[in-house]
Parts: structure tokens; C-alpha cells; sequence
């Protein structure tokens, strides 16, 4: 009850949110951003209780690589709501866009990082600039499918070798651009080892060593006794993964957490 409180409580600061439906209106007329499909599937939660069951998750199309810097740019000019100097705390924490020069701009000799993804944004900024895009994020579900996507291109015997290496690496003081780390079976970049990133439903599991507002299941899963309710216990990448989005806020803003938008076929 409680994780159905919380979820409710964020939709409704989206919908007060200023800009939140991108009133300055759509985007423009671009060059369009390559999307890729990824085929409808089943999505076993990696946390099993007695209240989860599979997810049948319906064919849908995502971002080929994550929300760069320079796309985000386009974006604050165009919805001045969103800018630094002018965002509500109640949607985005100080730290929000602090790698940034100004409100719009990065420092000159920062431009390499035109191409890197946008970090340090919260889920309200990212929801606001998927809905300005005529998008979504995608929910955990979509994004694990996609995630564990067969890479093409890494020396590691599997992938959760090459997610744990990434996971031990210090963040980087400068990201690298987008596509630049492997590219998957669906034909999407970096769904791991360059960011985190937002999904809708980013706490549709909550985990917590308070008791008040959880289950029984809720407090066991990330307690002992949750090793052995999940869908593997070997899936240390897993562990951290889910451990990290059941950490966060909705306007939480953090170094290396950034985003990329899906679409409903």
C-alpha cells in the first residue's frame, strides 16, 4: 500500500509540475532520433513474492542510445521551467544540471560533452522531456528486457561479466560520448556500462529497513531471507541494480544517472 501511495503521490507532483507536459510546445522538426524495436516478451521480476508474477511486456520502441547533452539543451531553451536557475527543488534537487555552465550552455571547453548522455537530471526533468518528445520512459520491465539484450561486441564471457566489471571502474571525470561502449541484439547502445538510467516505475519496488508502510515481502527482499526470492542469486549485477533504483527519489539528481526515452507500437 504504501509503494502504490508513493507512486501515486510522484504522478501527481508531474501533473503540478511547471512545463511537465512541455506547454512551450513539441519539438521541432529535427533529424528523427533513431529508435529500435524491441520484440514483446515476458519479464520475470527479479524479486519473487508471493504477490509477483511474470509481466507479459508488449513489442515497443526505444531510444537507440541515452539523452545527450546537447538534445537536453534544446530542450531547457525551450521550456525555460526546467532550467537550472528556475526549476523547482520540489522536481529537482541542487544538483540538477550542476556540470553545466549556465542554464543553457556548457563551458567551452566542455564541448566533447555535447555528445555525452545528460546526467545529474531528476525523473520529473526526464518525464517532462519525454512528454515534450511525444514519448515515454520506459518502464523497469521494458528496460530489463531490452537490457539484457545478447551484446555484439564485448570481449567479457556474458554480459553480467561486463556489467560487474563496469560496476568495480570509478566514474569516469569525463563521460564518453553515447555509442560508445557495445551495442546489443536490438541494435541499442549502452544499455550498460556508460549510466544508470530512469525508468518509469524506478520504485515499483521499494526496499527499506523500516518496517512502517512495507510487506512482509517488501522487508524480506532486501533482507536474508530475499536471497532466496529472486530469480537468480548468482545475478549480482541484479542485486546492485535493483538495490540502486530502490534507493532513489523522484527528483533526485545524480553524476552518472541519465536517461533515453521508449515509445508504445
Amino acid at each position: 500500500m504504501a509503494r502504490i501511495k508513493h507512486l501515486l503521490f510522484l504522478i501527481l507532483l508531474l501533473a503540478a509540475a511547471p512545463g511537465a507536459l512541455a506547454q512551450a510546445g513539441r519539438a521541432p522538426a529535427r533529424p528523427v532520433k533513431p529508435m529500435h524495436t524491441v520484440p514483446g516478451g515476458v519479464y520475470a521480476p527479479f524479486f519473487r513474492t508471493e504477490a509477483t508474477r511474470p509481466v507479459p511486456v508488449a513489442a515497443f520502441r526505444l531510444d537507440e542510445y541515452a539523452v545527450t547533452n546537447a538534445e537536453f539543451i534544446e530542450f531547457v531553451k525551450r521550456n525555460p521551467a526546467w532550467r537550472r536557475s528556475r526549476v523547482n527543488r520540489l522536481f529537482a534537487d541542487k544538483n540538477y544540471l550542476h556540470h553545466w555552465a549556465t542554464d543553457t550552455t556548457l563551458a567551452p571547453t566542455d564541448a566533447r560533452l555535447l555528445s555525452a548522455p545528460v546526467v545529474s537530471v531528476s525523473w520529473f526533468a526526464a518525464q517532462a522531456y519525454a512528454r515534450w518528445k511525444g514519448k515515454r520512459l520506459p518502464t523497469v520491465a521494458e528496460w530489463e528486457l531490452a537490457g539484457n539484450g545478447k551484446p555484439r561486441n564485448i570481449r567479457f564471457n556474458s554480459l553480467t561479466d561486463y556489467i560487474l566489471d563496469w560496476y568495480k571502474r570509478p566514474n569516469p571525470a569525463v563521460l564518453p560520448p553515447v555509442k560508445s561502449t557495445y551495442v546489443n541484439q536490438y541494435g541499442l547502445y549502452d544499455m550498460h556500462g556508460l549510466i544508470w538510467e530512469w525508468t518509469f516505475d524506478f520504485n515499483s519496488f521499494v526496499g527499506s529497513t523500516d518496517s512502517r508502510g512495507n510487506t512482509t515481502d517488501e522487508v524480506q527482499a532486501f533482507c536474508a531471507a530475499g536471497a532466496v526470492s529472486v530469480k537468480d542469486k548468482t545475478d549480482y549485477a541484479g542485486f546492485m541494480r535493483f538495490g540502486y533504483r530502490g534507493s532513489l527519489k523522484g527528483n533526485f539528481c545524480i553524476q552518472n544517472l541519465g536517461f533515453r526515452c521508449a515509445q508504445s507500437i
